[in-house]
């Protein structure tokens, strides 16, 4: 009895400061009524399966009420043996974490238990959907689980580090804030673990449904279709004018994504991060695909480090499920300058061609404006590929832009035949008589082009 009445205490005292417990987390997350704990009961963290939009899923959500939510050995196997089961029917895994840490009287059986746990994530990368939604406070070696997510989110003001304050305070004597060296917000903008942050426990939660209705059930099986009004023939007049005609002009991608996307509908991830390009997931024709474009807001849409990272990890995150990728291209190519070079520009840039030319996925791919040089060729060009290459009139595909290129032919004074040679080469016809654009289309029919490509690409 004086355990039960101290466990209702620690649940009115997480109410009390505007926090759900575990269960109730893990209620808001499965279908009503779905929610099957698994045994054995406690030990600081509550595993369960149940139903997220009609598809079986397990999760687990570490409880505060119970140990504090304590990492101990007994704890880590429930998390262990939930991503077994997990793996072995299918189904994707989601993490609700909320925990101190690990406890120190266990000492090197614990950081064992935990690190079994981390290498069942590794292999079930790629095989079934990871979700990780941080709720609290993670530190340590622990704080490596969230990194083996295909998907993080941070509710604010949570924290995420290996080393907390009060250890780096003794080891260096820098003195910093817990939020300003692992805070959602360094996350969201700099890091990119945080591929979004919230404020609503709620919200967060709806989110990860959400997003899971995206995705297949485990790599192999087809994403759900959803049924939608919206025609995937429907043409969008506005996209005619979204290009400025000042070709240095920038103009807001997002316009041309939710333009295609059903409903005018979209799921960005690390949308504070690399801004330079955006990564989402949007229906078309009812179809899940993966759209990877560049953003002209941003540093004109140029390729840098950050850039090459982050999309190649959402290509590869696509490919492992199946989802079709869509490449939008505005891009005057790699942002110069020696701390890009330093910071391993080439080696990012290299991984992202690699991620395309490695993805089994369809590809389509879009110029809209410009795809020159390296941007050209590291964003899913014809020949890594891609199953179709389209671009909108005027759009300028080159090894160098036309402008440069006719002045290092001909020099400051040749005018005229820089002129002539610049239009040449900004005119997407050229492309298209090499082989390496399949078509120029009108903006306004890009959504009913791209979804006649998914549809030849499905076979249907």
């Amino acid at each position: 009895m004086a355990g039960t009445a101290q466990q209702h205490q620690r649940i009115e005292a997480q109410h009390a400061r505007g926090r759900l417990t575990a269960r109730e987390r893990l209620d808001i997350l499965f279908d009503e009524a779905t929610l099957a704990e698994i045994a054995p009961i406690g030990e600081g963290v509550v595993t369960a399966s149940g139903a997220i939009n009609g598809r079986r899923a397990f999760a687990f959500a570490q409880d505060v009420t119970d140990a504090d939510g304590t990492i101990t050995p007994p704890h880590a196997e429930k998390i262990t043996a939930l991503i077994d089961r997990a793996i072995a029917a299918g189904a994707p895994i989601i993490g609700l974490y909320d925990s101190p840490g690990a406890l120190l009287n266990d000492g090197l059986a614990t950081l064992a238990a935990q690190t079994t746990v981390m290498q069942r994530q590794a292999l079930a990368s790629g095989v079934v959907p990871q979700l990780a939604l941080l709720f609290g406070h993670h530190a340590g070696t622990a704080a490596l689980s969230l990194a083996l997510a295909d998907v993080t989110f941070i509710l604010a003001p949570g924290t995420l580090f290996l080393a907390g304050p009060d250890i780096l305070r003794g080891a260096t004597g820098e003195l910093v804030s817990a939020e300003s060296l692992g805070g959602a917000t360094l996350h969201a903008t700099r890091t990119g673990i945080a591929d979004a942050t919230f404020i609503n426990e709620i919200e967060m939660l709806v989110a990860a449904r959400d997003l899971l209705g995206f995705l297949p059930s485990a790599a192999g099986d087809a994403a759900p279709p959803r049924s939608t009004p919206d025609s995937p023939d429907r043409e969008t007049p506005a996209l005619d004018t979204l290009v400025p005609l000042d070709p240095d002009m920038p103009y807001d991608m997002r316009e041309l994504l939710r333009a295609v996307a059903d409903e005018r509908e979209l799921f960005e991830l690390q949308p504070d991060h690399a801004g330079n390009i955006i990564c989402a997931l949007v229906r078309i024709d009812g179809r899940a695909i993966g759209i990877v474009a560049s953003q002209p807001l941003v540093l004109a849409g140029t390729i840098d480090g950050a850039v090459a990272r982050k999309a190649a990890r959402f290509v590869r995150f696509c490919d492992s499920f199946g989802l079709p990728l869509v490449t939008i291209v505005d891009s005057p190519g790699f942002l110069p300058g020696v701390a890009e070079e330093a910071g391993g520009i080439v080696r990012h840039a290299a991984t992202l061609l690699a991620a395309y030319a490695q993805a089994s996925a369809p590809q389509i791919t879009l110029v809209t404006r410009r795809a020159l040089g390296g941007a050209w060729a590291v964003l899913a060009p014809k020949p890594l590929g891609t199953a179709a290459c389209y671009a909108w009139p005027g759009a300028e595909i080159a090894a160098m832009g036309g402008a440069a290129a006719a002045e290092r032919l001909f020099g400051l004074n040749e005018h005229q035949k820089r002129r002539d040679y610049a239009a040449r080469i900004a005119d997407p016809r050229h492309a298209v008589a090499s082989g390496l654009v399949d078509a120029v289309i009108r903006p306004a029919a890009t959504r009913a082009t791209i979804a006649r490509a998914l549809r030849q690409s499905a076979g249907s």
